[in-house]
């Protein structure tokens, strides 16, 4: 999908490769770096803290190949129901990844231009300190040492002046601060400001020590990384994992996921696969990136070893994390509330889903519609557990040569033979059934057939129930139909909306007084009839309304709970008439369907919103670009004639 957003470069513009993240770690988060060091070349420095300066954008990313064992298997199956809103939840934080602090540790880093405030703020909490009271001495000495560690922290990893930092660590640790202990130690050992000479690095480990003893989660987890690596610390993966052990008790993330790493290798401790799952996604809920992708790594594998079948929604989460970057504004589409407020395309996806019914009316050689139809569908699959497609292009009769497609049980051609697309199928609704068919979504085929659109046509009486075999039912909507609203008949009559007698299945008829037919007229040779001069329509396309309203209104009925996109003219859904209206009367006696109906509209200047045309036509309008070449030439099969206005 990406490819094809970026091949016709119509809609977005990619974001530039380094505004996202390459393969690899979370910034901050040294464990894969760890996990790998004995095959790198790391640098002196060799602080847990510090590890992830050993990674870098050309560092292969390890992928975790460990088989599923059955003991595994049944961890994650418990992650299943809740896997797709997990999935979407991630993605949507992995967003700001690059808003994460460059160190895991402090917690709280002060940004260079913070430094006068922090002066100032690291006096006057001494200044409130000396002159505490008894009563207050003890929380404002504690206000007072967190402003200075506050200063240091900004005076050290901001390099302005480590020197001046580390003393001011070290006299806040020689007064038993134990962040400052570790401080100090992370300091020495790292070099910052300093050498990491013998005496550094001695230093360095006493105090590394001394705050693990006060069970200091970052020190146990850094002294755990030292032996680990071997630096400084004899290689010890027992004793690594031992300390890992102890800072994951406290609830230190990555500390969870190494203590996971070395369950799953068997590295310093007895190979236990089913905690190791647990303490990845522990880690993973609180926002490791890699134990996140050791866990989605992990449901992928069992899928395919255990045949544990994806979910829809996570299926299209996949498709989702690949769409790209929506740019701010687009050269060739804008997007605006019913009022012409202007909103974003992000604004759309959101307003709809929260509908039962989202209706995309489009025209239907508009190239920008088509690409964003595919959008919105693949966003709306991958926010909602269930979602249906529904087609106008597809004729009701056509249902089960549908279903077999999608089931795998036939071949592209033999659909093409006989569900009898459209013209334009491959070009721009293909897209569609092919995402459908790659999840597992339903897709309706919603249309009425067209042999009965003619018929109707031909003889309005024919809706009388009557007169139809007991076989047609099931692909007619309840005759006789509904009475339309005095609405729909204006919009009928009066708007330029124009359809092709090809497609409702007319013939030529004669034209009154003897005179030439229409047939041999300028009108008949033009594949579009503007509506108000046929009022032999409103029958044929009352039938086409209600027949797809009956097939969206089935799709609610048959999985509760699901979001039905249809897919049609934007005549059949502008103005909350057409299938909208016909929607609601088929509802009942069930709670009317909540509808959002969005209308896309080609124009020369697509950024203008003109009230009088735009205005009340769809809870959502899209402009599109009106200049770019359409997506199918429906007048190649016959004369050049130019259609009537609204086309």
């Amino acid at each position: 999908l990406t490819e094809s957003f970026q091949g016709k470069g119509l809609l977005l513009q990619q974001a530039p490769p380094s505004s996202r993240p390459s393969t690899g770690p979370a910034s901050g988060d040294p464990m894969w770096v760890l996990r790998r060091g004995r095959h790198l070349a790391c640098p002196a420095f060799v602080s847990g803290a510090a590890a992830l300066s050993c990674w870098g954008g050309n560092v292969p990313m390890h992928k975790c190949e460990a088989s599923i064992s059955p003991e595994m298997h049944a961890e994650l199956l418990q992650l299943r129901s809740g896997e797709a809103e997990m999935r979407r939840k991630w993605e949507e934080e992995e967003g700001g990844w690059h808003k994460l602090p460059p160190r895991a540790w402090p917690a709280v880093q002060p940004k260079p231009d913070e430094l006068g405030a922090l002066k100032a703020k690291a006096m006057q909490q001494q200044m409130e300190a000396a002159s505490a009271t008894p009563a207050t001495l003890c929380a404002a000495q504690e206000r007072a040492e967190q402003a200075a560690f506050d200063l240091a922290t900004c005076l050290t990893f901001n390099n302005i002046d480590p020197t001046d930092g580390l003393r001011r660590f070290r006299a806040l640790a020689e007064g038993g601060n134990v962040d400052a202990m570790v401080a100090v130690g992370t300091v020495l050992l790292e070099g910052i400001g300093c050498e990491s000479d013998e005496a550094a690095v001695s230093e360095g480990l006493d105090w590394m020590r001394a705050a693990s003893e006060r069970e200091h989660p970052q020190a146990l987890y850094e002294l755990g990384c030292l032996h680990y690596l071997g630096r400084y610390l004899p290689a010890d993966e027992g004793a690594a994992c031992a300390l890992f052990e102890a800072a994951a008790r406290k609830e230190h993330t990555s500390a969870l996921f190494m203590v996971g790493e070395a369950l799953l290798n068997g590295e310093g401790c007895a190979v236990d696969g089913a905690r190791a799952v647990r303490l990845f996604h522990e880690a993973a809920q609180r926002g490791h990136r890699m134990a996140r992708q050791y866990i989605t790594t992990f449901l992928d594998d069992d899928a395919v070893q255990h045949g544990t079948k994806l979910s829809p929604q996570a299926l299209a989460q996949r498709h989702a994390e690949k769409l790209p970057v929506m740019p701010a504004a687009s050269e060739h589409f804008a997007v605006f509330r019913g009022d012409g407020e202007p909103v974003s395309l992000s604004d759309l996806v959101d307003g709809a889903a929260e509908c039962d019914v989202v209706l995309l009316g489009e025209c239907h050689d508009d190239r920008v519609a088509h690409e964003l139809e595919r959008y919105v569908l693949t966003s709306l699959a991958a926010r909602r557990a269930s979602c249906t497609l529904s087609l106008e292009m597809f004729e009701r009769d056509t249902q089960l040569v549908l279903d077999e497609y999608l089931a795998g049980l036939i071949r592209e051609e033999d659909l093409l033979q006989d569900a009898r697309p459209w013209a334009n199928y491959a070009s721009d609704y293909r897209p569609l059934v092919e995402f459908a068919k790659d999840v597992g979504l339903r897709v309706v085929a919603a249309n009425a057939p067209r042999r009965y659109v003619g018929a109707v046509g031909r003889r309005s009486q024919t809706t009388a129930e009557d007169l139809w075999p007991s076989a047609s039912f099931r692909l007619l909507p309840p005759l006789p139909l509904p009475t339309p609203s005095k609405m729909y008949l204006k919009h009928l009559h009066e708007d330029p909306a124009v359809v092709r007698t090809d497609q409702l299945g007319f013939e030529p008829t004669p034209a009154a007084n003897g005179g030439d037919s229409i047939g041999a007229s300028d009108e008949a040779r033009c594949p579009y009839i503007g509506l108000a001069a046929r009022e032999g329509l409103e029958a044929p396309m009352l039938l086409w309304d209600s027949a797809m309203a009956m097939a969206i209104a089935e799709a609610l009925d048959q999985t509760p709970g699901t979001i039905v996109v249809h897919v049609c003219g934007s005549f059949h859904c502008e103005k909350r008439v057409g299938v909208v209206e016909q929607l609601e009367h088929f509802r009942r006696p069930a709670p009317p369907a909540k509808q959002c109906v969005v209308v896309m509209y080609p124009e020369m200047d697509c950024h203008k919103f003109v009230q009088e045309r735009h205005g009340g036509t769809a809870d959502f309008v899209v402009l599109t670009d009106a200049s770019l070449s359409r997506s199918h030439d429906y007048m190649k099969d016959v004369d050049s004639v130019e259609p009537p206005p609204g086309h």
